[in-house]
């Protein structure tokens, strides 16, 4: 092949090249408006009066598989004025939780000295646990371990927007609630260290 030849085939791949880029922008910018039209329905839905037609929007977006629907989803039901909702929602993020972190005392509840220089000491602010599988038919979420049972002592138990933690091997166990504002608090204990503290789940 001479370099005349070389150089036409070259310039014919660069411009076949760059007209299909042009053709994939116009197509990114129409599926891109497209999503934004659906994705504004979808939050509609989730602001619908009826709680029964939230929920089921709900259930419709994070079983689709699209990550997008998903966050939407979850992020708007987390704060839902229906308990029922709020529980959905609560449920659907635990059981997908790779790493489950926890901020101690994020609002600095803690005023004595020595119980906060033994936080420090223990948690620097934080904890954070391996998630094994979740149970629906259990209402179990299993910490480190993936069994097709609720491991005892290794687990959150869910009960609506109700969620007691326990993890024997750092003596640890608590309650959370999933409040109006969608942030899950509580309170755990340490028995071994014999403290008691305020914490948080980051759910968003």
């Amino acid at each position: 092949m001479n370099k005349v030849l070389i150089l036409i085939v070259f310039l014919g791949l660069t411009a076949g090249a760059s007209h299909a880029q042009k053709l994939d922008i116009e197509a990114i910018k129409r599926d891109a408006a497209s999503a934004a039209d659906e994705f504004a329905e979808l939050r509609a839905l989730m602001r619908d009066q009826d709680a029964n037609l939230r929920l089921a929007a709900f259930d419709a977006m994070v079983t689709n598989g699209d990550p997008s629907l998903y966050e939407i989803a979850t992020s708007m039901a987390i704060a839902d004025v229906d308990e029922v909702v709020r529980s959905r929602a609560l449920w659907e993020i635990l059981s997908r939780m790779r790493t489950m972190a926890i901020l101690i005392d994020p609002e600095e509840k803690v005023t004595d000295s020595e119980n906060q220089k033994a936080l420090q000491n223990a948690y620097q602010g934080r904890m954070s646990f391996q998630v094994g599988n979740a149970l629906k038919d259990l209402n179990c979420v299993n910490l480190y371990y993936v069994k097709d049972e609720c491991v005892g002592g290794y687990n959150l138990a869910v009960n609506g927007t109700r969620v007691t933690f326990v993890y024997a091997n750092q003596n640890l166990d608590g309650t959370l609630k999933l409040e109006g504002d969608g942030a899950l608090r509580g309170v755990f204990r340490n028995t071994r260290l014999r403290l008691e503290f305020p914490v948080e789940v980051p759910l968003r």
